[in-house]
């Protein structure tokens, strides 16, 4: 069953509609900056998955019903054809839909994922975060040390701060651990069936320094996508949008 997602709105109601997709255990307020830097050209829509930011939790994280929620929301807001883009889970999504729902899709844009399965990541990560107990702390900082003996990448833990949220005693993680850790079995999988097709103009844009695409990821899209271009950008890594972010926008309006 769909559930109604949140949105951070950057309106533009005579523009052309975008929707944008975050990734795993990420929000649409990841998107802002984007959001605001694209709000010119496009009525931008940047969403909460289920289970993620604002949007309800729910016990399942399906592919259908995962595309039923942007296909959901569409039909709320009287979206009849958007630009699509999604980075990593968000890019799986969006691929799905787009091969799925063409008629919905005017363009797609794919951001450092491909058309595979990928191990379990992020495995690491969920298990220091429900080492946090609920309530218990009366700071990030005294999360941030929960968290350092299995994450200690200091952007990765800054990422991962962004989901928790004070509540009426102490903190809480937003986001649904227990679920999303429990369907990173189900999400690591490819999003595609092998008949899947879309036609639609389709932009991957990759990061140079992330392990997420190889070079052959980008041959097997060209056989899904026949409209398909890669652009890397070579500084960047998995966060393209954040790492480069004067590439990745001035790649984006380029080829939008």
């Amino acid at each position: 069953m769909a559930v109604k997602l949140n949105a951070l709105r950057f309106e533009n109601p005579s523009a052309p509609a975008l929707i944008i997709l975050h990734g795993l255990l990420g929000a649409s307020r990841n998107w802002s900056t984007i959001g605001r830097a694209l709000q010119s050209r496009f009525d931008v829509h940047a969403l909460d998955l289920r289970n993620h930011g604002s949007s309800p939790h729910t016990e399942t994280m399906r592919w259908p019903e995962l595309t039923g929620d942007v296909r959901g929301y569409m039909q709320d807001a009287g979206l009849t054809e958007v630009c699509l883009m999604g980075h990593s889970l968000g890019g799986k999504i969006a691929m799905k839909l787009a091969c799925d729902s063409p008629k919905l899709i005017r363009k797609l844009v794919v951001v450092d994922i491909a058309t595979k399965a990928y191990p379990p990541f992020y495995d690491k990560e969920f298990r220091a975060m429900k080492r946090v107990p609920p309530g218990a702390l009366d700071s990030r900082k005294e999360a941030e040390q929960m968290l350092k003996p299995l994450v200690p990448d200091w952007g990765m833990r800054q990422f991962l701060l962004t989901n928790l949220q004070r509540a009426e005693f102490g903190f809480k993680w937003q986001v649904n651990l227990e679920v999303l850790h429990a369907s990173l079995q189900i999400i690591r999988q490819n999003s595609l069936q092998a008949s899947d097709r879309f036609s639609g103009p389709t932009l991957l844009l990759a990061g140079g320094q992330s392990d997420f695409v190889a070079d052959g990821d980008i041959a097997d899209m060209r056989q899904v996508f026949s409209k398909f271009q890669a652009i890397t950008l070579p500084q960047a890594g998995h966060n393209v949008h954040v790492e480069d972010r004067k590439g990745f926008l001035a790649a984006l309006n380029g080829w939008l």
